[in-house]
């Protein structure tokens, strides 16, 4: 089956609720718009000027019946929670005033809205920058226990009739953390794991710690750290059958089983990865675009990770269709 519409069937099986900040763009109405359109999902809208986004939708001729739009207004919100917010902002120096009229804002608002219960995921970021959405995903929904680092992936789907690969591979972090150390590796390794297992619950994940080294085909201590990694990563999912880890491995290793059976041949990863978790924010970023650009892949994300709840920072080039499937991925479980 077409990976897109696997997604989209598991996303419309889900029945999942997304809160959208950027109701002020036409990308996000444009999206909202098919996510109802076809059952995908329900669609939020929080505006601090309805009419404004009502207008904006009439003048490109974007159809919102359907979706709910909603006034930025407090008393939407959990209560408590929002005092825990108002609280924790306050013991880090602001005033109560200033931590609540970080809920005016509609991305504040709508991390809140998502914390409070309302809704199963947020997606922002077509506008806002990936600082600003971070931010106030550490702030208002916070980390998920066990994990301290928040990161992200890409999933990279090939295009048709790949000579190479033949199904949808996963890319991390290549938009969050600049130079993780072992123990920040691992947990992007724990992170891309789980998310891997909500798209693609029955597969094996086969994790390739990336380096430009195979299994000490070079030595530096710049590869200390990922081989590190490779250790508390494999000491975490010991005794999961369903989960694969190696490294240090170079790419071609990783991908190609004739290069895998000379520089890797007692690895059940090499040569079978679905996962790579690059060493660094450089490797990472730059990998993915060139797999996008130059190998036609499509790159859906950044998709955040790491976080209590489901939310995702979009690239500010995204399109509409890009907006589309990474809040149908946003909502799988």
């Amino acid at each position: 089956m077409d990976m897109r519409k696997q997604i989209l069937q598991m996303a419309k099986k889900a029945q999942g609720k997304i809160i959208l900040p950027e109701s002020f763009d036409i990308r996000i109405l444009k999206a909202a718009s098919m996510l109802t359109k076809n059952s995908v999902a329900s669609v939020v809208l929080p505006t601090n000027n309805l009419e404004e986004v009502k207008s904006l939708a009439q003048a490109e001729g974007i159809d919102l019946k359907g979706i709910e739009i909603i006034a930025i207004d407090r008393s939407l919100l959990d209560n408590t929670k929002v005092k825990s917010f108002v609280d924790a902002r306050m013991k880090k120096g602001m005033s109560e005033q200033e931590a609540s009229d970080l809920l005016k804002n509609p991305l504040f608002f709508s991390m809140m809205y998502l914390k409070s219960g309302k809704c199963n995921a947020c997606v922002g970021g077509a506008v806002y920058d990936s600082a600003d959405v971070l931010r106030a995903a550490i702030y208002v929904v916070g980390m998920q226990e066990g994990l301290k680092m928040m990161s992200s992936y890409f999933l990279m789907i090939p295009p048709e009739n790949h000579p190479i690969i033949k199904g949808p591979l996963m890319f991390a972090d290549c938009a969050v953390n600049p130079e993780p150390q072992a123990l920040g590796l691992q947990n992007i390794a724990v992170s891309s794991v789980a998310s891997y297992k909500k798209i693609f619950p029955e597969k094996t994940a086969n994790v390739a710690m990336l380096s430009f080294s195979t299994k000490g085909s070079a030595k530096n201590k710049m590869l200390s750290k990922v081989i590190e990694a490779t250790e508390l990563t494999k000491k975490y999912f010991k005794g999961n059958k369903s989960v694969n880890i190696d490294g240090e491995l170079q790419f071609d290793a990783s991908i190609l089983p004739n290069i895998a059976k000379r520089k890797a041949p007692d690895s059940l990863v090499a040569g079978n990865a679905n996962i790579f978790i690059f060493p660094d924010l450089n490797a990472g970023n730059i990998a993915y675009k060139v797999a996008e650009r130059l190998g036609g892949f499509q790159a859906v994300g950044p998709i955040l990770q790491g976080l209590a709840l489901p939310v995702s920072d979009l690239s500010r080039g995204s399109s509409f269709e890009d907006i589309y499937l990474i809040s149908a991925v946003m909502l799988l479980k």
